[in-house]
Parts: C-alpha cells; structure tokens; sequence
C-alpha cells in the first residue's frame, strides 16, 4: 500500500492530540481535588485547558486541511476565526466522532455518532465562555466569591463533551475520497494516538448515512 499523501498532516495532527490528551488527564487529576489548590484556582485551571483544547481541536483541524488554501489563517490562534474560515472552505472539516466495531492490522471502521460530543457551534460557545470566565471583571461587576463558587459540574460537562468527539473520531478530507480514522488512547501501543487513512471514494458515504 502507497503510504497517504496525508501522512505528513495526519502525522502532525496526531502530536496535537497527544497534547489534547494530556490536558484531559490533567483536567482529571485537578477535578479528584488532587492539587492541594483552592477551590477558584481548580476552577480556573479547568477552564483554561478548556480554553486550550478548543484552540488545539481549532488547530488540529487547521493542520488536517493543510491541503486547502489556508494561508491567512497559518498564523492565526483564535478557534473562532479558524473554524469560520475552515467552514468556507471545506464544511465537512470538522472531526466525526465515532463509536468502532472493528479492530486489527487490516480492519477498521467507523459508526458516527449522532450527539453527545462537541459540535462545531459548541466549540465556538465554549471558546467564548472561557473567555468570560478567564477574565477578572470590572470593578463595577467585581466580586470576591466569583473566585469561590466556580461550577464544577459545567467543567465536567464540557470536558466529556471533548473526550466523547476526540476519544474515536473521523475526518473527511477535502478531496471526498480520504477518511483518517484517530483513536486517543490505543491500547495496543501504550495509550498513544493511533490512526488510519482509508482511500476510497466510498468513505464518504458515511456523511450521508
């Protein structure tokens, strides 16, 4: 088999995700209370990874497409702007997540999920209301227990929200013929991220089922 003409976006693509996995885990760690932080700082601290892994997600998409004309956007950091510009260019860009039912040297596949992971437009929410909470406030809305009654379970919604569309996820390309398949956590190669180009034009039949 001819290696992909991918291979090289996919492979820098994958080192994102090994990053996203890491802020997840660290999300984890400060969520059990295992930082001796206060309360504020952990709530902080998880909106910033979620402030990161959008931009990462932002990123990896950016770095999947590198086929497209993107040259405006090479320099460019804000997830909403990418994924404004990527909608444009490709609409199908956005990673698919997916459940699999098949595994081994010369078996995969993908069932795509209808809901429960993080859309396209819940990115973008997401990337703003990381935004508000990054932010001390004026000195007219200043308030001292905004540092000490921060929800942890918003947290957790978003952040299970990213392990659902990153945990086995799909992206199209735009040449309607390639489908790279990622899992975050390969089981058979010490919890790496994994993946698989499939090059054929009937992948794309997924995106009408």
């Amino acid at each position: 088999m001819e290696p992909s003409r991918y291979r090289e976006a996919v492979n820098a693509y994958s080192r994102l995700m090994e990053e996203a996995k890491y802020r997840l885990l660290a999300m984890n760690t400060a969520l059990l209370g295992r930082t001796g932080l206060p309360h504020g700082a952990v709530h902080e601290f998880c909106f910033l990874q979620l402030r990161m892994l959008g931009e990462l997600i932002a990123l990896g998409c950016l770095t999947a497409h590198g086929d497209l004309q993107t040259g405006k956007l090479k320099g460019e950091y804000k997830a909403d702007q990418i994924i404004r510009r990527l909608q444009r260019l490709h609409p199908d860009f956005y990673p698919k997540a997916a459940t699999q039912t098949k595994a081994g040297p010369d078996e995969y596949d993908a069932e795509l999920l209808i809901d429960g992971f993080l859309t396209k437009e819940e990115l973008l929410k997401l990337y703003w209301r990381c935004g508000d909470v990054l932010h001390r406030g004026s000195l007219q809305a200043l308030s001292s227990l905004k540092y000490a009654t921060g929800d942890f379970e918003e947290i957790e919604t978003w952040k299970q929200k990213i392990e659902v569309l990153l945990s086995y996820h799909a992206i199209f390309m735009a040449d309607k013929r390639t489908m790279a398949l990622f899992v975050l956590r390969n089981k058979a190669n010490n919890d790496q991220v994994g993946w698989v180009t499939l090059d054929d034009e009937q992948v794309m039949s997924l995106l009408r089922d």
